[in-house]
């Protein structure tokens, strides 16, 4: 599936958060996920730097990975080419960073949430990837990847997500930062309320995030 122009992916690599107002469906679902994985990394504090560089582990998307190992060479995290691992179950995981999930497997979601011990940044593309422990869920809105977020489960992992990074989140779950403070029409009747119109309203005047 094609999900995002050329000149979005680019963008997206850059400097800033920023979504294209068009699409030519020149790039694949598995490289704008692997962009979006690369580019969270500037916008999430762990709680402790990462020793002997950082590790993103992949459990049941070899495509992603596989995109993830032909950007990171030439996109380090922390000044350093990160390590992309594939895991099949979770006694395979180590101490990484970031963990993306697949879709369609919330029962291994689970298990990794309950460990407590973990301060991984979990990145799912799941129905109800927040349920189920994800920090930060993927989801496909006209053909376009978005994300969502749970600041109760990065708080769970000792993980802190810029306000950068949730003012583009298309929902925020958790915290002080609910997703009515965050305004994204989808087309639903919840959009045509009040509060809804007046946070549009005063986002007028910052920079558009499509």
């Amino acid at each position: 599936m094609r999900l995002l122009a050329a000149a979005g992916l680019g963008t997206l690599l850059g400097g800033s958060f920023m979504f294209p107002a068009q699409a030519d469906e020149s790039y694949s679902r598995d490289e704008v996920i692997a962009a979006y994985l690369y580019r969270f990394t500037n916008y999430i504090d762990w709680p402790q730097q990462a020793h002997g560089g950082f590790v993103i582990d992949v459990y049941a998307d070899p495509g992603v990975a596989r995109a993830l190992r032909r950007l990171l060479p030439e996109h380090p995290i922390h000044n350093e080419i990160a390590e992309v691992r594939e895991v099949r179950s979770a006694r395979d995981l180590g101490e990484p960073q970031m963990l993306y999930v697949g879709e369609a497997h919330a029962d291994f979601l689970r298990e990794v949430a309950s460990d407590a011990n973990r301060h991984v940044l979990m990145v799912t593309n799941e129905a109800q990837g927040l349920d189920v422990g994800s920090a930060l869920n993927f989801v496909t809105v006209d053909k376009r990847v978005r994300f969502e977020v749970s600041l109760t489960a990065a708080d769970r992992a000792g993980i802190k997500i810029s306000s950068e990074l949730l003012s583009v989140a298309i929902r925020v779950h958790g915290g002080r930062r609910q997703s009515g403070h965050l305004c994204i029409r989808l087309g639903l009747a919840q959009d045509d309320d009040p509060p809804c119109s007046i946070r549009e309203a005063r986002r007028g005047s910052r920079r558009s995030i499509y």
